[in-house]
C-alpha cells in the first residue's frame, strides 16, 4: 500500500449511532473542572471489577469486538474483591461493582462520574441476590459494555478537542462541507477527486482516515436507505479505493474483504479490508452522512499486523463520530 505523504505525493510502502451519541453527550464530565482530583490510572478500555458474582461481568466485558481480524476482548479486566480496593485501584479509570441488598425489589445500575479521579466512571449494579443479578445480566446483554464504551469514546472526543489537526480539518471542510476533529498525528495526506486520505504513516501501526463522497442523484427520496445499504456501500468503497489506494505494483489495490459487513442500528458499518495481490489487510469502520445530493462516507482503517487493533480502531471511531455537516 502506497501511503500518503506530507506533500500529497506517493511514497514508498509503509508497513448504532444515535443512541450512542446520546450516551456520549451524557458524559460531559470528561471536560475540565477545578476539582483538583488526580488523574485516573489504567489504560483506556481497562476496567476494575469488584464482587463479580458468577463471573457474569467478566464474561460480558470479555465478549469479542466485532469487525476485527483476530479475536480481541471488548475490555481488559482487573479483578478486585469487596473491601479490598487499594488506593491505587480507587483511581481506576473505569470501575464496575456489584452490591447485594435484600431490600431491593429489582436490579438497577447507577452511574457516578469522577468520584475518586478524573476522568472516571463508577458503575454500581445493585441487586437483591446473585440469582436476581444473574437473571438481569442474561436479559440485558451488552448494556454495561455500551455504557463503558460510550464513556471511553466521550473521553477520546474530549482529548481530540484539546489536540487535533486544524489544517486537515480545514481541507476536509473545504472539500466536503463537514466539520470533524482529526487526530493530530494524522499528518500525511493524499487527495483525489471527492476523496482525501489521512494517515499517521508510522511503522508502529498505520491509522488512517478517509473521507469520500458519491452523488446519489437529485431528489432521491430514498437517499437515507441507499446510504445505509451494505451492498451499496461495498460497491462505492471498492470503486473509490481501487482508484485512490493502489498497492506497490500494478494490479494491487485496496478492496473490501469477502467477509460480511456488520451493520449497526446507526449509520455505521464495520468490516475487513485487504490489498488485492498482497498480504496486507486489517479492520475498518465507516459512517455515512447524507448531504443531498451527496452521500459522504467517513472511514477509519488500521494496518497493524504485529499488534492489537482494538484501541487503534476505537480512537479512529471517536474521530469519525465528531463528523457533521456544516449548516
Amino acid at each position: 500500500m502506497k501511503t500518503p505523504t506530507n506533500n500529497s505525493s506517493f511514497f514508498r510502502r509503509a508497513v448504532a449511532l444515535l443512541p450512542l451519541l446520546c450516551l456520549l453527550f451524557s458524559f460531559a464530565s470528561c471536560s475540565d473542572d477545578p476539582s483538583g482530583k488526580p488523574a485516573s490510572s489504567n489504560r483506556p478500555y481497562q476496567v476494575l471489577l469488584v464482587n463479580d458474582s458468577g463471573h457474569l461481568l467478566t464474561d460480558e466485558l470479555r465478549d469479542t469486538v466485532s469487525g476485527l481480524p483476530q479475536p480481541e476482548p471488548s475490555f481488559d479486566i482487573i479483578i478486585a474483591t469487596p473491601g479490598n480496593k487499594t488506593p491505587w485501584q480507587q483511581l481506576s479509570r473505569s470501575i464496575v461493582q456489584v452490591k447485594f441488598n435484600k431490600d431491593s425489589t429489582r436490579t438497577h445500575i447507577s452511574i457516578a462520574r469522577d468520584v475518586y479521579a478524573k476522568p472516571q466512571i463508577v458503575l454500581t449494579v445493585t441487586s437483591k441476590s446473585p440469582e436476581q443479578f444473574s437473571s438481569y445480566m442474561h436479559s440485558h446483554p451488552g448494556q454495561i459494555r455500551k455504557i463503558l464504551n460510550a464513556f471511553e469514546l466521550s473521553c477520546a472526543i474530549r482529548s481530540l478537542k484539546s489536540t487535533h489537526n486544524p489544517q486537515a480539518e480545514k481541507t476536509i471542510h473545504d472539500m466536503f462541507g463537514i466539520d470533524i476533529l482529526i487526530p493530530a498525528d494524522l499528518t500525511a495526506s493524499k487527495r483525489g477527486r471527492d476523496f482525501i486520505w489521512l494517515s499517521n504513516n508510522t511503522n508502529e501501526g498505520l491509522e488512517n482516515i478517509c473521507v469520500y463522497r458519491v452523488k446519489a442523484g437529485k431528489g432521491n427520496k430514498d437517499i437515507g436507505i441507499i446510504s445505509n445499504d451494505a451492498q451499496f456501500f461495498r460497491h462505492v468503497r471498492d470503486s473509490v479505493m481501487k482508484i485512490n489506494i493502489p498497492g506497490e505494483r500494478s494490479g494491487m489495490y485496496m478492496e473490501t474483504a469477502s467477509t460480511p459487513i456488520t451493520q449497526h442500528p446507526s449509520p455505521e458499518m464495520r468490516g475487513l479490508w485487504d490489498m488485492r495481490g498482497d498480504a496486507m489487510g486489517g479492520p475498518f469502520i465507516a459512517r455515512c452522512i447524507t448531504a443531498p445530493p451527496y452521500i459522504i462516507y467517513i472511514e477509519g482503517f488500521v494496518y497493524a499486523p504485529e499488534s492489537k487493533k482494538r484501541n487503534k480502531l476505537r480512537r479512529l471511531e471517536a474521530s469519525i463520530l465528531t463528523g457533521k455537516v456544516k449548516r
